[in-house]
C-alpha cells in the first residue's frame, strides 16, 4: 500500500526540436511543405508565429491539426481530391494527444475534462478509484443480501437504511448495525410488509394503536368458531371478500348460480352468503372500531400483507410484533430489524473489513486531494487577476469533490452590482456579451494547459486568432498567459493570426522574430517566409529603399504627405502637390519622379535623385505588373499602397471623362478636397444605371481609407488580401480600355 502521497515527478520525453508538416489538399490549403525549428527548446525558441490574411491558410490549417488531435485524416471538402496530413517530431508521425487546437471560434463545453485533472493527481486519483471500486461491488452485494431479508426495491434500501440509522454514511450504518444488540424477540420480519406506508396508515390509526390486541384475539376466532368458512393460512376474510366479489362482478349469482361451503349439504346463492358472512363477522363487527380495522386491512395489497403476516404467526410472536409496532415503539423497531439483516449476512461481514483495511488509505488521498485543490483556485485566479472588466469573478462550487475526481468541477460565478450580489451557474448565464463568452472559452484553455502541465504531457498548441473579440486590455493578458506558456517545459506553440497589430505585438513581446512568419500564396501552394517590417514598415523598409524601388518609392507619397499636413497645413505647396498624385487633377501627369524627390528631401533632410518619368505613368506600369505577379510574398504594404493610389485615380480618371462627354466639355475637373466622393454623387445622377457604379462603389468602400495612410493607420491595408486589390485594378482598368 503506497502511503507516499507526494507529488509526483514526471519523466519528460525530452526537448521537441522539429516539426514537419505537409498538408495536401488540406480543406483550402493545396500544398503546405515546411519545418519548424524549435532550436534549443527555450523559452523565445519555443513559439511561432503566423501571419495569414484571411481567406489564405489559417483555418484550414487549425482544421488539420484538430482533425490529426483526433487521430483522424483531414479532408478537401469542395472537390473531394485525395488529401495528405503528415505532422512529424523529430522525424516521427505525431501522437494525437500531443495535439491541442484553440480555435477562433467559441466552443465552450459545460465541463472540461480538464477542470477535473488539473487537480487530481493521475497515479492517486487511479488507486483511489480501484479502491471505490472495490468498495462498491462488495457494498452492491451488502444491498442485495438487504433486499432479500427486507422485500425492499433495490434501489430503496440506502435511503431507508440511512433514514433509520441517522446517518449520511453508508459504511458508518453497517458498522454500527454489526454492533447493535438485538433483543430475544429478534424475528425474521419482512420490513418492506411492516413498513410499508400504506400499511403504516393502518398501524397508526387510533382505532389500530387502541385495539390492536383485542382485534386480533377475535380476528383469530374467526378460524376457529362454529360455522365458519375460512382456514387459517389458506383462506382468510381479505381473499374470502375478493373471490365473492369477483363472482359477483362477473355475473355468477345473476346467472342462477349457487355455491356449496365444506360440509354443507345444500348449496346457497348470494343473499344467504350474505346472512352467512354477516354471522362470522358478527364477533368483530359488532365494534364499529374492529370493523374499522378489518376494512382497512382489507383495503390493498399492502396491508392484506400485514395482516396474512398477522394471521400466521404464533399467538406469542403476535402480541410481542403488535407491542413493537406501536408508534413510539416503530424507530426502535426498524433499526433491530436491520441490525437483524446485518449480522445475519456474511457480505456485510466482508463488506465492513474491506472498508476498515483501506479506510486509512482513502484518508491520506483525500487529505492529499485537499492540498492539490489550490491549483484550481490558482487557475481561477489568474483568470480574475487577467482578464479585467469581467462583469463577474469565478469561483469553485464543488471544490472538495471535483479534488476527488468525484464529481466534475463546476464553477460559479459572481456577479456584483453595488450591494447587489447574484451567484449563477454556467447553465444559468444567458447574458454574457461575445467577448466574455470567449473569455470563458480562455479559461478552459487555462485549466488544460493547467492539466498538461501537471502530466508533463508535451504539447504542440495550435492557437487560432485567440484575441478575437477582445479589447486591447485583455489582448495584452492573452499575450502575457501565451508568454507563460512559453516559459513552461514540453510546450510548443504555432500561434496564427489575421491581426498584424497582434503579430507585431508577439514579436514585440516573446516571440523570436525569426519565428515571425508570413504566409504567402503561390500558385498551387501556401508558402511561410520570415516577417520583415515588424517594428516600424516605414523606417526598417520604406526609408531605406525610396530610392531604389520604385514601388516603395510610390508608396511613401501618402505618407509623406500626411507629414506635410501634421507640420505646415492643408495649403502648404507641396501638401498640394502630393494631393495631385492621390487624385487625378489638372497637375497630375506633369508631375515626375523628379519632383517628388524635391518634396521628399526638403522634408527629410536627403539627397535622392530622381529621373522625368511622370509619377502617374510609373504608377499604372507597377499597378499592372503587380496585377499580372503569380506570386506574393511578405507584406506588400508598398504594392497595396501601390495598388490603392493606382486604382482610385484611375477610377477618378474613368469619372472625369465620362463626366465631360455628358456634359460635352472637355475642361471639367473637380475641386473638391473630397475629390472621388464628390464624382461618384455627380456620375450616379447622370448615369444612375450604369454597369460601372457596382466597381466604383467597392473601390470606395476597398481602397480611398488606404491610401490616407499613416504610421498609426496600416494594420487594415496590411489585414487585407493583396488578390482583393488586384481584382479591383483589373476591373477598372478595364473600365477606362472599355
Amino acid at each position: 500500500m503506497n502511503q507516499n502521497w507526494s507529488i509526483q515527478r514526471f519523466n519528460f520525453r525530452g526537448v521537441m526540436k522539429t516539426l514537419r508538416v505537409n498538408f495536401k489538399n488540406c480543406y483550402g490549403i493545396q500544398s503546405l511543405d515546411d519545418e519548424f525549428d524549435f532550436g534549443n527548446g527555450k523559452p523565445g525558441n519555443k513559439a511561432f508565429a503566423i501571419y495569414a490574411p484571411n481567406g489564405l491558410m489559417k483555418t484550414s490549417f487549425t482544421k488539420t491539426f484538430e482533425k490529426l488531435a483526433q487521430g483522424k485524416n483531414a479532408e478537401e471538402e469542395r472537390y473531394n481530391r485525395p488529401s495528405t496530413s503528415e505532422a512529424f517530431i523529430d522525424g516521427k508521425p505525431i501522437q494525437k494527444d500531443s495535439i491541442y487546437v484553440l480555435k477562433s471560434e467559441i466552443d465552450i463545453q459545460e465541463d472540461s475534462s480538464a477542470i477535473t485533472d488539473i487537480l487530481v493527481n493521475p497515479e492517486h486519483k487511479s488507486r483511489y478509484d480501484a479502491i471505490l471500486v472495490d468498495l462498491d461491488k462488495q457494498k452492491t452485494k451488502v444491498i442485495n443480501a438487504l433486499q432479500k431479508a427486507s422485500g425492499l426495491a433495490k434501489k430503496d434500501i440506502e435511503k431507508a437504511l440511512l433514514e433509520d440509522v441517522g446517518s449520511n454514511d453508508f459504511s458508518e450504518c453497517i458498522a454500527k448495525l454489526k454492533e447493535c444488540a438485538i433483543s430475544g424477540e429478534s424475528i425474521q420480519f419482512a420490513y418492506a410488509i411492516l413498513f410499508d406506508q400504506k400499511a403504516i396508515d393502518v398501524l397508526k390509526s387510533a382505532e389500530f394503536v387502541s385495539n390492536a390486541k383485542e382485534f386480533n384475539t377475535r380476528y383469530q376466532e374467526l378460524f376457529s368458531q362454529e360455522g365458519t368458512i375460512y382456514q387459517k393460512g389458506v383462506f382468510n376474510p381479505v381473499k374470502a371478500e375478493t373471490s365473492f366479489s369477483t363472482l359477483e362482478k362477473q355475473g355468477f349469482f345473476s346467472g342462477g348460480h349457487r355455491l356449496q361451503m365444506r360440509g354443507d349439504a345444500d348449496a346457497i346463492g348470494k343473499t344467504e352468503l350474505d346472512e352467512r358472512l354477516k354471522k362470522i363477522h358478527a364477533h368483530i363487527d359488532e365494534d364499529e372500531n374492529l370493523k374499522k380495522i378489518r376494512t382497512s386491512l382489507a383495503k390493498n395489497a399492502q396491508t392484506q400483507a400485514l395482516a396474512d403476516l398477522i394471521e400466521n404467526l404464533p399467538s406469542g410472536q403476535i402480541d410481542a410484533l403488535l407491542d413493537r409496532l406501536k408508534p413510539e415503539k416503530q424507530a426502535e423497531f426498524r433499526q433491530e430489524l436491520w441490525a437483524y439483516y446485518v449480522q445475519n449476512s456474511s457480505d456485510s461481514a466482508s463488506y465492513i473489513e474491506l472498508h476498515h483495511k483501506t479506510k486509512e488509505e482513502i484518508k491520506a488521498i483525500e487529505t492529499e486531494a485537499a492540498k492539490s485543490a489550490p491549483r484550481w483556485s490558482d487557475a481561477v485566479t489568474l483568470f480574475n487577476d487577467r482578464f479585467v472588466d469581467m462583469p463577474f469573478t469565478l469561483s469553485v462550487a464543488n471544490q472538495t469533490q471535483a479534488a476527488l475526481g468525484k464529481e466534475k468541477a463546476k464553477l460559479k460565478f459572481t456577479f456584483k452590482d453595488g450591494d447587489d450580489i447574484v451567484e449563477w451557474s454556467r447553465s444559468e448565464i444567458k447574458t454574457l456579451s461575445q467577448g466574455e463568452k470567449r473569455a470563458l472559452y480562455l479559461l478552459n484553455f487555462i485549466f488544460e494547459v493547467e492539466a498538461r502541465s501537471l502530466s508533463g504531457q508535451e504539447t504542440l498548441f495550435i492557437i487560432d486568432d485567440v484575441a478575437d473579440s477582445f479589447d486591447y486590455k485583455n489582448k495584452h493578458a492573452i499575450i502575457q498567459y501565451l508568454e507563460d506558456l512559453d516559459n513552461k517545459p514540453n510546450f510548443y506553440q504555432l500561434i496564427l493570426t489575421h491581426n498584424f497589430d497582434f503579430f507585431r505585438t508577439l514579436a514585440n513581446n516573446f516571440v523570436h522574430r525569426d519565428r515571425c512568419l508570413m504566409a504567402n500564396r503561390q500558385t498551387a501552394s501556401v508558402s511561410l517566409s520570415k516577417a520583415d517590417g515588424i517594428k516600424n514598415y516605414f523606417i526598417g523598409i520604406l526609408k531605406e529603399k525610396v530610392h531604389t524601388n520604385s514601388r516603395v518609392m510610390c508608396a511613401t507619397i501618402p505618407f509623406t504627405r500626411n507629414l506635410i499636413e501634421y507640420t505646415k497645413g492643408e495649403d502648404d505647396a507641396d501638401y498640394l502637390k502630393l494631393t495631385c498624385l492621390l487624385h487625378w487633377k489638372k497637375d497630375t501627369d506633369s508631375i515626375t519622379v523628379a519632383d517628388y524627390f524635391d518634396v521628399y528631401n526638403r522634408l527629410f533632410e536627403t539627397e535622392h535623385v530622381g529621373n522625368d518619368k511622370p509619377i502617374k505613368d510609373l504608377l499604372h506600369e507597377q499597378a499592372h505588373a503587380i496585377s499580372n505577379e503569380m506570386n506574393h510574398a511578405g507584406l506588400n504594404l508598398e504594392d497595396k499602397v501601390l495598388l490603392s493610389m493606382a486604382t482610385r485615380m484611375r477610377s477618378e480618371e474613368f469619372l472625369i471623362q465620362k463626366i465631360r462627354k455628358i456634359r460635352n466639355d472637355q475642361n471639367y475637373w473637380c475641386e473638391s478636397k473630397n475629390q472621388f466622393g464628390v464624382l461618384i454623387k455627380e456620375y450616379t445622377k447622370l448615369e444612375p444605371d450604369s454597369p460601372a457604379l457596382r466597381t466604383l462603389e467597392k473601390v470606395g468602400i476597398t481602397v480611398s481609407s488606404n491610401i490616407h495612410l499613416n504610421s498609426f493607420m496600416y494594420e487594415p491595408i496590411l489585414d487585407l488580401t493583396i488578390d482583393h486589390l488586384t481584382r479591383l485594378y483589373k476591373e477598372v482598368d478595364s473600365l477606362i480600355e472599355q
